[in-house]
């Protein structure tokens, strides 16, 4: 396996089979044979050991070559991937195995977008001082538009609520707002580039209800909005997997495997945090996802916020009226509108105002 292995390194590295078998003191039919077992066996055709550390590398490259599907994740990413699945990795041994597996199989490079660190005057000192909602339209092949609706908590970078739409309207918007609210209660503020469809008049009579503090970005300073940060890391994770949907379902289906997982993933912004917590959803509830004092605390401003006159301000319900289910729950619209659901993006049931 050994032998194999360095083989394999020398080829990708641009050694030619004769200089392998020389430097390796071996034959070149041999070399042939190991490249050949790599190429169409991947690890598989170059281990012929049970366990051992090199068992355990030769699979987390394979690990790789397969999030490496997706031509958008950088070594970041993939790290984050695999530590979800329980493989661990640093980020720097990410980029090596994606390197060589670039070489090797001839994949994309992703492209680095590298920008001046720049003031955010929303950065927050602690949770739903700041929320912040934003919409973008996804690539996809299923003909017209679609949009991804989604509101982050900027202290934690946790997605709260988010939503497919076929519509950018402020109906879709007040659906998406209505289920963050009714999960964790109301913000300090919420954040927006200034769209109509935040100013609109139901808009408006919900911030005034709750007594939220309207906040925009300057014009023209996107990067002032956490939620173009979490839109690029959408970009990476998701777009390959969007623009593979055949129907209306995988499309959501694909959006709620990226909502979970860039919510359990570690994130960039958390990586020098001194208490361990590295995901979104370990920073917002300040702890483990189990932490029942602090889910009783959210959970009783949930209940207030939700029981204040809903029919007095909520000019648009919780949930479609044309979905295929006719009652609150997790659900996949037919008609191709704004999907909605009452399970919380940061909890592994379905959650409940004043249940936490």
């Amino acid at each position: 396996t050994e032998r194999r292995m360095a083989i394999v390194e020398l080829h990708s590295e641009g050694w030619n089979a004769k200089a392998i078998a020389g430097y390796l003191k071996t034959s070149k039919p041999t070399v042939y044979r190991a490249l050949r077992k790599w190429i169409k066996e991947g690890v598989e055709g170059l281990d012929d050991k049970k366990g051992g550390v090199r068992k355990v590398e030769l699979k987390a490259i394979e690990a790789v070559r397969r999030l490496q599907k997706n031509p958008n994740l950088g070594a970041f990413r993939v790290h984050a991937a695999l530590a979800q699945i329980g493989i661990h990795l640093s980020p720097r041994t990410c980029g090596r195995f994606l390197a060589l597996n670039r070489r090797l199989y001839g994949l994309e490079k992703p492209k680095a977008r590298r920008r001046k660190k720049k003031p955010m005057p929303f950065a927050s000192s602690r949770r739903h001082e700041y929320w912040t909602a934003d919409v973008r339209y996804i690539y996809h092949r299923l003909g017209g538009n679609v949009y991804a609706i989604s509101i982050l908590e900027n202290h934690s970078r946790a997605i709260l609520a988010s939503s497919v739409s076929r519509t950018q309207d402020s109906g879709a918007f007040l659906s998406v707002l209505y289920r963050a609210i009714e999960c964790y209660g109301s913000p300090e503020a919420l954040v927006t580039d200034g769209g109509a469809i935040f100013r609109s008049k139901r808009a408006q009579a919900v911030y005034e209800a709750l007594s939220i503090r309207e906040e925009e970005i300057e014009r023209g300073k996107p990067y002032q909005s956490y939620v173009e940060t979490m839109f690029n890391i959408q970009r990476r994770m998701a777009d390959y997997h969007f623009s593979k949907a055949q129907s209306w379902r995988e499309l959501v289906e694909a959006h709620a495997k990226w909502v979970s997982d860039y919510n359990e993933q570690s994130h960039w912004a958390h990586r020098e945090r001194g208490d361990g917590r590295r995901s979104p959803k370990e920073v917002f509830w300040g702890g483990s996802p189990g932490c029942a004092a602090e889910k009783r605390i959210f959970g009783a401003r949930s209940s207030r916020c939700a029981s204040r006159e809903y029919s007095t301000f909520w000019a648009t319900p919780p949930f479609d009226a044309g979905s295929s289910t006719g009652r609150k729950g997790s659900r996949v619209s037919t008609s191709g509108r704004t999907v909605s659901s009452s399970r919380s993006p940061l909890s592994s049931s379905s959650v409940k105002p004043g249940s936490r």
